[in-house]
């Protein structure tokens, strides 16, 4: 149920453009690595940011000066042929070559119209350019770094494009809606799809994708949207009844964030809602501060703890109902939901279980504050950020190879691993994985290859769990410090813009913003095709064009 606004040909093509980023994402993170459909579906990020630039030019524009583009498309065509035919060794898969094509021809396309619309037409896009510069200087060193990634040049020139394209004021408005309206059209598409092929059989719920950190990172998403468009309603005076359904629609997302179980999710969610209340208290009637957050706090609380019943029995009880599960790579197994398994199987998790698994992890973390240790006699056999399930019985842990125990013997020497008693410690968990990533730091960054270690015996880390340590460990402390720079900065600028005047946009901006931002405290966003990423991106439009505005 959308707001009451015209609903222009443009912001129907964002639509369907934010909504391929949600279809991307769940792609990237579900896809085994073994058919190339995961590159596919990252490099296809490039032709919906095409589209989106493209949607602001007219067909005139390229018709001033053929010649560029006529050139550049025989190029295409001729090279294109040529890389489909022989470009295994270059790109091992024809899925991803089919889709590579294409980005290059479109963003030919796009840096020829940029070039002639500023260097020779003498067009000036308004831009900040003191956090132009920043963002520039980052993404320079990114892509000079020692990283070996290609996405931070392919990122360079898509968003450097998209900074540049001078949409104007009814463009950015239909892109700002569009982008509420796509993701909230990805979460009614995919969740739907999940009640029907994703039975509930992991007690920590994965959704539509296999991490349920990663499902908890597309909710918070979604949660962001809703609460967007809940300021926007009565920013604009909307009905009880649409007022209703954001409430409704906050609560619900709330209920499936409880079910991850993800504690990041939580954190993120807590202060998405208290700023989303911030900026509700705003566009009312500017009652008092501490009694607008009560009470609409209180709504909140009232809708998710109202909904919740609705949201488990869907996820419970709709699955069985259709009874064809479908796995993603990797997760098949005897213990999952089978189509012959009866409705009520005991492979299905009960509420029972999803409140004792719960109260688990808290109790996990209070422990850890408390410095109660956990018993060695039944370690935990999960890990913050790890999907893997607590389970109540007594933890069997897997045998371990010769190789896994020299690594793990190796990192132990080095003051890195930990004991296994130590596993269900959260905190003593992430303080190992910071001091091994610290330790990292450097002005070049590292190749993949250059990270990782053996925390315990049957258990390798591969990431910092944390967006600002990864970022300085893959590209170097400079990336990492202007990186962290460019968050605050667009942050405290959306927030002196809603202050000023109190709209959706600034307030939907920060919402976005802080996803990756806090999220990535204790997490990393998971790199190129990652929804949060790629919004971040987006949002950081409004930064780099209207920071003056």
């Amino acid at each position: 149920m959308p707001v009451k606004l015209p609903m222009s040909k443009k912001r129907m093509i964002y639509i369907i453009c934010f909504f391929f980023f949600c279809l991307i994402d769940q792609r990237i993170r579900t896809t085994s690595g073994l058919d190339g459909w995961g590159e596919t579906f990252r490099d296809l990020t490039g032709v919906v940011m095409a589209v989106l630039i493209l949607s602001h030019y007219h067909l005139n524009d390229f018709r001033k000066r053929k010649i560029p583009y006529l050139v550049w498309s025989l190029v295409c065509v001729i090279g294109g042929i040529a890389f489909l035919w022989k470009g295994q060794s270059l790109v091992w898969f024809a899925n991803d070559r089919a889709v590579l094509v294409p980005d290059v021809f479109l963003f030919g396309i796009i840096l020829i119209h940029t070039f002639t619309d500023i260097v020779l037409e003498q067009k000036k896009p308004r831009i900040f350019k003191p956090f132009a510069f920043v963002w520039l200087a980052m993404m320079i060193l990114m892509v000079v770094s020692r990283s070996e990634y290609l996405w931070p040049f392919c990122y360079l020139v898509m968003f450097g494009c998209f900074y540049l394209t001078d949409y104007t004021a009814a463009e950015r408005e239909d892109l700002f809606q569009g982008m509420l309206d796509g993701i909230i059209l990805g979460f009614f598409v995919l969740q739907g799809w999940c009640f029907a092929f994703r039975p509930y059989d992991a007690v920590r719920y994965v959704g539509v994708y296999s991490n349920c950190n990663i499902n908890a990172l597309f909710y918070l998403v979604v949660l962001a949207a809703a609460l967007t468009r809940l300021v926007q309603v009565y920013r604009r005076s909307g009905s009880r009844l649409l007022r209703l359904y954001y409430w409704t629609g906050t609560g619900v997302v709330l209920g499936f964030l409880f079910m991850t179980i993800s504690r990041t999710g939580w954190f993120a969610a807590a202060v998405l809602v208290l700023v989303g209340l911030l900026c509700l208290r705003q566009v009312q009637s500017r009652r008092n501060l501490f009694v607008s957050l009560m009470k609409n706090g209180l709504i909140v609380v009232l809708c998710a703890v109202l909904t919740f019943p609705l949201v488990f029995g869907a996820v419970r009880y709709l699955p069985p109902a259709f009874h064809h599960p479908v796995w993603f790579f990797g997760e098949w197994n005897e213990d999952k939901v089978h189509s012959w398994d009866k409705w009520d199987s005991d492979k299905f998790v009960d509420l029972d279980r999803l409140m004792r698994v719960a109260n688990s992890r808290v109790a996990v973390i209070l422990e850890s504050l408390f410095e109660k240790a956990a018993p060695d006699s039944a370690p935990r056999p999960e890990v913050e950020g790890e999907n893997h399930q607590i389970t109540e019985e007594k933890a069997v842990w897997p045998e371990v190879s010769p190789l896994q125990q020299q690594l793990y013997d190796e990192a132990l020497a080095a003051g890195f691993a930990l004991d296994r008693a130590d596993r269900g410690n959260a905190l003593l968990v992430r303080k190992a994985i910071y001091r091994y990533y610290i330790h990292l730091l450097n002005f070049r960054g590292h190749p993949d290859s250059e990270q990782g270690f053996q925390i315990f015996p049957n258990q390798r880390i591969g990431h910092a769990h944390n967006i600002y340590l990864q970022y300085g460990v893959d590209f170097g402390i400079p990336v990492m410090l202007l990186f962290t720079v460019l968050v605050v900065w667009s942050a405290v600028g959306f927030v002196k813009r809603f202050a000023g005047r109190p709209f959706e946009i600034p307030a939907g901006c920060l919402m976005f913003l802080l996803i990756p931002a806090v999220f990535g405290l204790l997490e990393y966003c998971w790199g190129p095709g990652s929804l949060a990423v790629t919004l971040l991106f987006v949002i950081w439009k409004w930064a780099v064009c209207e920071e003056n505005g």
